[in-house]
């Protein structure tokens, strides 16, 4: 069996760390309740907006993350695809975890 370190780049961990707390901070996000004024609304949606391409060892993640507003909902759009297989955002987890620390030199 292989065991092939996983390294990522600083642009990597930063855009997989904001996927993973984007998805936490949005979790329980099917409320109903006053979401404030329009603009309000608008900066959230280009505040919480992430779509990324990378490869890491040869393979592909496409993630992707959106926030639509209404007065009174809130709806989260997410994917993670893996070499364009749809996954699951424990995909994104698990790398994080497995990665190198590649500051030691």
């Amino acid at each position: 069996m292989k065991n092939n370190q996983i390294v990522l780049t600083q642009e990597q961990k930063e855009n997989f760390q904001r996927f993973l707390d984007l998805g936490d901070r949005y979790r329980y996000s099917y409320f109903w309740g006053d979401n404030g004024n329009g603009s309000r609304r608008s900066y959230i949606e280009k505040r919480d907006y992430l779509s990324y391409k990378t490869t890491v060892n040869g393979v592909e993640y496409e993630i992707y993350f959106s926030v639509s507003m209404s007065r009174k909902n809130v709806y989260v759009t997410k994917y993670v695809y893996k070499n364009g297989v749809k996954t699951t955002a424990r995909v994104i987890r698990t790398l994080m975890d497995k990665a190198v620390d590649d500051t030691v030199s």
